[in-house]
């Protein structure tokens, strides 16, 4: 840094240290007001209390005492017996009378406030006078007795002192020995107000006992300070009590500045609380008003504003002088301050010049064969130096880099740049990775480790920079890995739920609808435990790209497992789409693939559930879409299903169905049921076809069509195929025992036993332990099955026909078999399915049996129909020459002893 750009920072600095001192100095001058003001609100709202409290504690015992003169002023007139005294004596005033009502009245008179009694007839005449001497003719009572009267209640007096003779009746001076306050109680006829008055009775009451000490009384030493009692009467308000800065007369009417009000201007409008105001000496002031309890009085308590805020003057004093000292003292701190910065930098200067010449000497003697960018930066982060390969990395000159910080050269934000300076002023260490800016805008990934390092007296910042793009390359291929199908190249499991979980928030903003479809390769294992697995890994990925170009761009697809694949479509506009969508993966994946030597076919079942019409939760939805493809699997296969509410409890159904079928075998519950299969020709029962049922405990029989698709889900199948082809043979040996010797047992192989490497030694096995003649027996297989693998097939039909074992083709019409495959392989029979056999009419152009039959004839094999159940389809069947027919018609499955008596009972039967 030159000495131009010293001089500059310290002008600068000046201006800021100005500007510093003014902030500071307005903020002292504005923290001093602040105080000011709190406390004067404190003193103003503290005085207000105390007035309110006090108002209020007065008003509450003078309304004590009211109640307590009224009330004894009721009660004397209340007395009958003394108003019929009255009413004797203002007609005839005898003394033995006036000795009576002075003797009812007399103890109403006492050391309690009293000073006498008068009594008043209706005319306004002094009748009676008890007690202390007084000059009732001095004071009007004829109005106070009319108003008492109006009101039909006791009327209090103002306080006044009655004087010693007429000439002094005027004196404005009170003598506070003769104060007196009148209590006025009019009487009426039977104490009823509504007949003819008889006058009043009139206690003069002494002030000065109670009422002028309370209202003098203040708790605090206040030489302003005072407690009046008025009472307002329609617009009219009369003192009570005496004023504490006027002596008697009649207080001039003053007006107040616009924005004040007076005490009076509160009690004419019959309002209390606390004032801001103007008093009868035109001072401001605050007062408090509070209305008596159950009367017209009214309590007004003040006290000057000076007088409260008399304290605050030497506050104000104080404060101003702390606030000179505080900013004349700071301000002499700063000066001072700057002019020894001022030295210092100039100082510093010379001797930072001469320490970066030798440091960059050093620097670069140790750094000149390191293969990591080194980058050396002063303690604001502007860098000083750098070694040859940062100049070569960044592609700019060392000079142009002497005039950077080092956090412009890399890719990150403020929050980022100040935690990476908090982390180095704390350990003086710090690693954190970012991405630097070469010459051209490019940008490369680095891990940096910078650390302070001291030389001399200065403290540096060494950045040891280092160029990881090959390892974030590995690192990425290593996230694309774990997120991708490796054999298919696919997004898994991992990767579609997250997207998903995002397409979900997605249609939620959007409010769109997203759909999940679920495929199910339909017995793929046949394929792998036959052909092995690169045939199967062949299938996997051929499947894999039919899916990947039947979708959009904005699709996705994943593997989702083994041979389960899900697809995420968004933004979807109609869901007969999805329909179609699903149609259309079902038409691609069941076109034969070829495997080289030969092709095979295979079909799909298909789950689909929405978002968020079936829910808005991943996990959720895909355990719906799983169920929904499940459900697809229970339909037959090779279809799509769309998640329904129902299928839950289907799927609880299944479940529990599937755990009492693995418990099944165990407990014996499975029986053997014997279908009769018929020779046209000679009407003989010349067989039968083993069947499976299934006797649950709870459920009762159980038809094979409910449990035997789980079994082979589940590979129960070949425990519970090798059992049914046990007792089937150790049965019909009994049979043969019994004098049946040419009775046949026909059993059905599922595609998983046919399959199983093990089938040949198991199927010898048997017919070993159950002395059965392996020519008795006929192993069935559907058409599809035995076109799954010709070449296989072929072998595995060769070993039992070798053994003497007859092979039929089960369900024969109904799958993909070629001619040209058919006549190689060492079959015996044909079966039709039912569902040729149902459509069989005497009108019927259907060809399809016929075709059969005739086919069978020709490749010299006999052929079995099924599902017989009428005459008419036994006549057609008879005129084709089928040679063997079973069904319903002749006798449903049997149990082997209901069998054994059908044997027993019609050894040959008569086909009319």
């Amino acid at each position: 840094m030159n000495l131009d750009t010293i001089n500059n920072k310290l002008a600068s600095s000046k201006t800021f240290l100005v500007a510093c001192f003014a902030l500071f100095s307005a903020l002292v001058v504005l923290v001093g007001l602040i105080f000011y003001a709190y406390q004067r609100d404190t003193i103003i709202t503290g005085a207000k209390n105390n007035l309110s409290i006090m108002s209020d504690l007065k008003a509450h015992q003078i309304s004590h005492w009211r109640q307590e003169r009224i009330s004894r002023a009721h009660l004397m007139t209340a007395n009958l017996y003394l108003l019929n005294l009255i009413q004797q004596y203002n007609q005839q005033q005898n003394a033995d009378l006036r000795e009576k009502i002075i003797q009812a009245i007399e103890p109403g008179i006492g050391g309690d406030g009293d000073h006498s009694i008068f009594l008043i007839n209706e005319n306004n005449q002094l009748l009676l006078h008890i007690g202390a001497a007084h000059r009732c003719a001095e004071r009007d009572y004829a109005a106070m007795i009319a108003q008492a009267q109006q009101a039909h209640e006791p009327l209090f007096g103002p306080i006044y002192s009655p004087s010693t003779n007429a000439e002094d009746s005027n004196e404005p001076s009170i003598n506070r020995r003769h104060l007196h306050m009148d209590l006025v109680t009019p009487i009426y006829r039977n104490n009823d107000p509504e007949q003819q008055p008889l006058g009043a009775i009139i206690s003069v009451i002494d002030p000065d006992k109670f009422l002028l000490p309370l209202m003098q009384l203040w708790p605090t030493k206040a030489t302003s300070a005072e407690s009046v009692l008025v009472r307002k009467m329609g617009d009219k308000i009369t003192r009570l009590t005496p004023l504490r800065f006027i002596s008697g007369g009649t207080m001039t009417a003053i007006t107040p500045p616009s924005e004040l009000e007076t005490p009076g201007d509160y009690v004419t409008l019959g309002k209390v609380g606390l004032l801001a105001g103007y008093d009868y000496r035109s001072e401001r002031i605050f007062a408090a008003i509070t209305k008596i309890a159950k009367s017209n009085w009214f309590m007004i308590s003040k006290i000057d504003r000076a007088e409260v805020l008399r304290p605050l003057a030497q506050l104000g004093a104080l404060i101003a002088v702390t606030i000179v000292l505080i900013i004349g003292g700071v301000g002499m701190i700063m000066w001072l301050w700057w002019r020894r910065q001022q030295a210092i930098s100039r100082a510093l200067h010379y001797e930072q010049e001469l320490q970066n010449r030798t440091i960059i000497t050093r620097f670069d003697n140790l750094t000149k064969n390191s293969n990591d960018l080194i980058v050396l930066c002063n303690e604001d982060g502007v860098i000083i130096d750098a070694n040859k390969q940062a100049i070569a990395a960044y592609g700019q000159p060392i000079e142009e880099l002497r005039q950077k910080k080092l956090r412009a050269m890399c890719d990150m934000g403020d929050t980022e740049c100040s935690l990476m300076w908090r982390q180095l002023e704390q350990h003086n260490e710090t690693n954190f990775a970012s991405m630097q800016f070469r010459q051209d805008g490019s940008t490369f990934p680095v891990e940096i480790t910078a650390s302070w390092i001291k030389v001399g007296e200065r403290r540096l910042l060494q950045a040891i920079i280092r160029d990881v793009t090959e390892r974030t390359e590995a690192a990425e291929l290593l996230r694309h890995q774990a997120q991708h199908d490796p054999l298919t190249g696919l997004p898994n499991r991992t990767l579609i739920t997250d997207r998903l979980q995002q397409a979900i928030f997605k249609g939620k903003r959007q409010h769109s609808q997203t759909a999940l479809l679920f495929l199910d390769l339909d017995r793929f294992k046949n394929i792998n435990d036959t052909l092995g697995h690169s045939a199967g890994d062949k299938v996997i990925t051929t499947i894999a790209q039919r899916i990947h170009n039947s979708l959009r761009e904005t699709d996705t697809v994943a593997r989702f497992g083994g041979d389960e694949f899900m697809i995420l479509v968004e933004n979807i506009n109609n869901i007969a789409d999805i329909a179609t969508l699903a149609l259309k993966f079902i038409d691609v994946i069941r076109q034969p693939i070829d495997l080289g030597e030969q092709e095979v076919y295979i079909t799909t079942s298909i789950g689909i559930s929405i978002a968020p019409n079936d829910s808005d939760n991943t996990d959720q939805l895909i355990r719906f879409v799983e169920t929904a493809m499940y459900r697809a699997k229970d339909m037959g296969r090779n279809n799509y299903q769309f998640y329904t509410s129902n299928m839950n409890a289907h799927t609880s159904e299944r479940l529990a169905l599937e755990t009492s079928l693995r418990k099944a075998l165990a407990n014996n519950e499975f029986v053997v049921y014997y279908q009769p299969q018929i020779e046209l020709s000679s009407g003989k029962i010349v067989g039968s076809e083993a069947l499976v049922r299934w006797q649950h405990p709870q459920r009762g029989l159980v038809p094979p069509d409910d449990f035997i698709p789980i079994a082979e889900e589940t590979g129960l199948i070949t425990e519970i195929g090798m059992w049914i082809l046990e007792q089937a043979c150790r049965q019909n040996s009994q049979w043969q025992a019994a004098g049946f010797p040419e009775l046949s047992i026909a059993v059905n192989l599922s595609a998983r036993q046919f399959l199983d490497r093990n089938l040949q030694r198991d199927v010898w096995d048997i017919l070993q332990r159950t002395n059965f003649p392996a020519k008795y027996l006929e192993l069935e297989i559907t058409e599809s099955l035995s076109m799954f693998d010709v070449n296989s097939s072929i072998a595995i039909m060769d070993a039992f026909t070798a053994k003497g074992i007859s092979i039929a083709i089960d369900d024969f019409g109904t799958g993909y078999s070629s001619l040209s495959h058919l006549h190689l392989f060492p079959i015996n029979k044909l079966k039709i399915d039912r569902s040729f056999i149902n459509q069989l009419s005497s009108d019927s152009n259907d060809l399809l049996v016929p075709t059969i039959i005739a086919l069978a004839q020709q490749l010299k094999l006999k052929v079995i129909a099924e599902g017989v159940e009428t005459e008419q389809q036994l006549n057609i069947l008879r005129k084709l020459n089928c040679h063997l027919i079973q069904g319903y018609y002749f006798s449903k499955p049997l149990p082997a002893h209901d069998f054994t008596e059908l044997l027993q009972n019609s050894i040959k039967l008569t086909c009319k």
